[in-house]
C-alpha cells in the first residue's frame, strides 16, 4: 500500500511542483500549461476513436494493443500542431517547457486517478477480505480474481519508489520532446523529419518498456522505462544544445 500511496502522491503533485519551479525563475506560463493538457486529452481520445472505428469487431485486447501502438503518432502530432500555430503563443523556451508541463501533468493525473483506485481496491481488501472479491463468481472467474489481486499485491516498496524515479523520467522524456519541436520549428526551413524523430523515440521508450515487461517483473520494467528514459532525454539535450535552452529560459532577451 506504501508503494501504491507514494506513486499515486507523485503523479498528482509532480506537475505542481514542476509549474511552480518555472514560476521561481519567471518562465511559468498558464496558456502553454493548458494547452499542453488539454491536446494531450484530445490527442488520446482521438487515438481510442480511430481504434474503436477501425477494429470495431476486434476484441478489446488487439484495441487496447492498437491504441498503444498510434498513441505516440497522435500525441506528437498534437505537440507540433500546438506549436505550430499561435493560438497557444508558444514563442518561447519556457513556453515550450509549461507546454510539456501540461501534456505530462495531465498524463500524471489520469494515472494518479487509476492508481487511487487501486489504493481503494487494496483497502477493501484488507478490510473484508478475499471473499467479498470472489463471492458469487465461477471458478473460473474466481481464480482469474485472485491472480490479478496477487500481481497488484506484488507490488513492494523498492517496486514503488523505482515506479516514482520512472514517473520522474518520463516526465522529463515529455518535456524534452516538447522542447526538440519547439527549437526544431523556429530554424529556418523546418523539416518534418524532426516530428518523425520525435514519434520514433516516444515509440522507442514504449517498446522498449513493454519488452522489459515479459520479464514479469515490474522492478525491471520501471528500471529499463528509467535508463531509456535517461538516454532519450540526454540525446535530445545535445541535439537542442540543451545548456543554451537553460539559459534562453534563465536569462530571456527582451526583443
Amino acid at each position: 500500500m506504501f508503494g501504491y500511496w507514494l506513486t499515486a502522491v507523485i503523479y498528482m503533485v509532480l506537475p505542481v511542483i514542476a509549474y511552480f519551479i518555472m514560476k521561481a525563475f519567471g518562465a511559468a506560463r498558464l496558456l502553454p500549461v493548458i494547452a499542453g493538457a488539454v491536446m494531450y486529452f484530445i490527442a488520446v481520445k482521438l487515438c481510442d476513436l480511430t481504434v474503436w472505428i477501425a477494429f470495431f469487431s476486434a476484441p478489446f485486447s488487439v484495441k487496447q494493443a492498437a491504441a498503444v501502438e498510434l498513441v505516440c503518432i497522435f500525441e506528437e502530432t498534437a505537440r507540433w500542431l500546438a506549436m505550430k500555430y499561435p493560438l497557444f503563443n508558444i514563442k518561447s523556451p519556457g513556453a515550450a517547457v509549461c507546454y510539456g508541463i501540461g501534456h505530462a501533468g495531465m498524463e500524471c493525473w489520469m494515472r494518479g486517478v487509476g492508481t487511487f483506485k487501486l489504493i481503494g481496491i487494496g483497502s477493501r481488501l484488507n478490510s473484508d477480505g478475499i471473499n467479498s472479491f470472489i463471492s458469487g463468481k465461477t471458478p473460473e472467474k474466481a481464480e482469474e480474481t485472485l491472480r490479478e489481486l496477487q500481481r497488484l499485491a506484488d507490488k513492494g516498496i523498492i517496486t514503488g519508489i523505482a515506479g516514482s524515479l520512472e514517473i520522474m523520467t518520463n516526465f522529463g522524456f515529455h518535456i524534452a520532446l516538447s522542447l526538440l519541436i519547439f527549437k526544431k520549428m523556429y530554424e529556418p526551413n523546418f523539416k518534418k523529419r524532426w516530428l518523425l524523430l520525435a514519434i520514433g523515440l516516444h515509440y522507442a521508450l514504449n517498446c522498449i518498456s513493454w519488452l522489459s515487461s515479459f520479464s514479469g517483473s515490474q522492478l525491471i520494467t520501471s528500471i529499463v522505462g528509467m535508463i531509456t528514459g535517461v538516454i532519450i532525454i540526454a540525446l535530445v539535450w545535445r541535439i537542442i544544445d540543451g545548456r543554451s535552452v537553460v539559459d534562453e529560459i534563465l536569462y530571456p532577451l527582451d526583443i
